[in-house]
C-alpha cells in the first residue's frame, strides 16, 4: 500500500479541517476533541510577560519603592538648600528611579555636561551626581549677580565656575547623607570632575544601575539632575531596602538621632535670670520719680523668686551670698512652663 497520498485525498483532508459546521464524526470535530481534552494546551488562563535576559533585574519592586521614598524625601530636603543658597524660590521634583544598564545611562547624558563622580564611604565603588549644563549656567549667572538666564551656547566650565558648582554638589551630597542615615552611616565624597560622559567608567557597560532622575525648577529656568548607583556598590546595602528592614532601621536611626542631638544641646548656652519683683506703674507716676524713691514689689523677703530660663519660668528659689557672690538657692523645679512676663 503507497504512503502517499492521492490530490484527491489531500482536498478531503483540506476541506474536513477548514469545515465549521462538519459533523462529529469528521477530521476537524476530532482535532477539536484533541484540543479540548488537553489541559496542558490550555493557554487562555496564562499570561506571558517580556523578559531580556541581557537586563535583569536585580533590584526587586519593593527595593525599588523604597529608593523612591527615600529620594522623594531627599528633593524635598535639597530644595530647600537650593533655596537658601541660591536666595531664589527651587523646587525639586522626584522624576523617577529607573533600573538600566550602564551604557544606556551614558549614552543619555549630554556632552559636554557637568558630572561628578563620588564616593561612599564604606561602600565600595564610585557612584554619580550629574547636573544638566543648561542648569548649571542659570546657577552661576544667579550666583555671580545676574538675573539668572541659562547660557545660549554650551561649553566646558572655567576654573572658577567649576569651583563654584563644586559647593553646589558638596551641599546636595551632604543631604544625601542625611537621607540615608536610614538605610546607615555613610560619608559622601567628591572624587573626580568629568565633561565628557565617555570618560566616566564606574562599572562594566553592561552593568545594572540605579537612575534617580530630579527636576529642578525655578524662575526663569528648569533642568534635571541625576544620580547613578552602580548594583555594585548597592549590593552590600540591598537587603537594607526592603520595607520591613528600613522601617526598623527608622527607629534604630530615631535613637541614634536623638543622641547625637542631646550632645549638641548640651553645648549650647542659655540665659538664666531671676526675677525680683514686678510692679504696674502709670505713665504720670513713671514721670514723677526722684532719686530716693522706694518701690514696693509684688513680693515679700521671703517669698520664693521666679528662675527663667531662656524667658521661661522653669523654677523658684531664694536669694543668698556665698562668699561675696549674690546666689539663688533653687527651691522648686516647676512641671509646667510658666512664660516670662514683659510686664
Amino acid at each position: 500500500m503507497s504512503d502517499i497520498l492521492s490530490q484527491e485525498e489531500v482536498d478531503a483532508l483540506l476541506s474536513a479541517v477548514s469545515s465549521e459546521g462538519g459533523d462529529s464524526g469528521g477530521l476537524g470535530s476530532l482535532f477539536s476533541e484533541s484540543i479540548e481534552e488537553d489541559p496542558a494546551d490550555d493557554t487562555s488562563e496564562k499570561t506571558l510577560s517580556l523578559y531580556d535576559f541581557r537586563r535583569p533585574d536585580r533590584v526587586s519592586k519593593d527595593q525599588m519603592r523604597t529608593l523612591q521614598n527615600l529620594h522623594e524625601g531627599y528633593a524635598r530636603l535639597y530644595s530647600t538648600t537650593l533655596t537658601n543658597f541660591l536666595r531664589t524660590f527651587v523646587e525639586i521634583e522626584l522624576v523617577s528611579v529607573d533600573q538600566l544598564t550602564f551604557s544606556e545611562f551614558v549614552m543619555s547624558i549630554s556632552n559636554p555636561s557637568c558630572i561628578y563622580v563620588f564616593k561612599m564611604e564604606p561602600l565600595e565603588g564610585n557612584a554619580i551626581f550629574e547636573v544638566n549644563p543648561s542648569l548649571v549656567f542659570f546657577i552661576i549667572d544667579r550666583l555671580f549677580g545676574g538675573q539668572g538666564r541659562p547660557s545660549e551656547q554650551s561649553r566646558e566650565l572655567t576654573q572658577i565656575e567649576q569651583s563654584v558648582i563644586h559647593r553646589i554638589v558638596e551641599s546636595g551630597l551632604n543631604d544625601l547623607k542625611d537621607i540615608w542615615e536610614h538605610i546607615g552611616v555613610f560619608s559622601p565624597k567628591i572624587e573626580t570632575f568629568e565633561t565628557n560622559p565617555q570618560f566616566v567608567q564606574i562599572a562594566p557597560p553592561g552593568e545594572t544601575v540605579i537612575l534617580i532622575s530630579l527636576e529642578v525648577r525655578m524662575q526663569n529656568a528648569s533642568g534635571l539632575m541625576s544620580l547613578c548607583f552602580p548594583y555594585l556598590l548597592l549590593e552590600n546595602v540591598i537587603n537594607s531596602l526592603s520595607g520591613e528592614s528600613w522601617m526598623s532601621a527608622q527607629s534604630v536611626t530615631t535613637v541614634e538621632t536623638r543622641g547625637i542631638l542631646e550632645q549638641e544641646i548640651n553645648n549650647l548656652s542659655l540665659p538664666f535670670s531671676v526675677v525680683i519683683g514686678q510692679l504696674r506703674l502709670k505713665i504720670r507716676d513713671l514721670l514723677q520719680l526722684q532719686k530716693g524713691d522706694v518701690l514696693c514689689l509684688d513680693k515679700r523677703k521671703d517669698d520664693d523668686l521666679a528662675i527663667q530660663i531662656g524667658g521661661i519660668t522653669k523654677m523658684a528659689g531664694k536669694t543668698g551670698l556665698v562668699g561675696r557672690k549674690k546666689a539663688i538657692e533653687i527651691t522648686k523645679v516647676l512641671e509646667k512652663e510658666v512664660p516670662g512676663s514683659d510686664e
